[in-house]
């Protein structure tokens, strides 16, 4: 479990350093920021990416009611562009968050939040297997 919300977020994406002891370590890097890092050539220009997570069924609205206020509180936050929980019309257990940061330190700084930390105490029971996470280069944007 614990090992499904450190792939999760910036978003989550995302603040471990007192979750419950999830990397308590303040000196070790969420993953998903380690992920990015590995991805995006140019770490000063925009990005994207998405989380996907399958919740357990009859979870949804749960899941649903944690995720609302960090998606909400991530929109504000300087370095992010776009920041948007989508649940599959087809698999209702199954959602995904599309992310736009403005760089790898606007990521830096969300993963770091404190509404990413409680969200990420909240979530871990509701996940039904590991997110999956794609990062993307944002093309012809000026």
């Amino acid at each position: 479990m614990i090992r499904r919300l450190l792939l999760v977020l910036p978003a989550l994406s995302l603040a471990l350093s007192s979750a419950g002891g999830i990397a308590a370590d303040d000196e070790k890097e969420n993953p998903i920021v380690t992920l990015v890092k590995t991805k995006v050539k140019d770490k000063a220009q925009p990005f994207a990416m998405t989380v996907t997570f399958k919740v357990k069924a009859g979870s949804e609205k749960e899941f649903e009611d944690a995720f609302i206020p960090c998606a909400k509180a991530t929109r504000k936050e300087p370095g992010c562009l776009a920041y948007q929980l989508n649940r599959d019309l087809d698999d209702p257990t199954s959602f995904t968050v599309y992310e736009q940061f403005k760089n790898v330190a606007g990521l830096e700084t969300h993963a770091k939040s404190k509404h990413v930390e409680e969200l990420l105490k909240k979530m871990g029971p509701l996940l039904d297997g590991d997110p999956k996470v794609k990062v993307f280069q944002i093309v012809g944007s000026d």
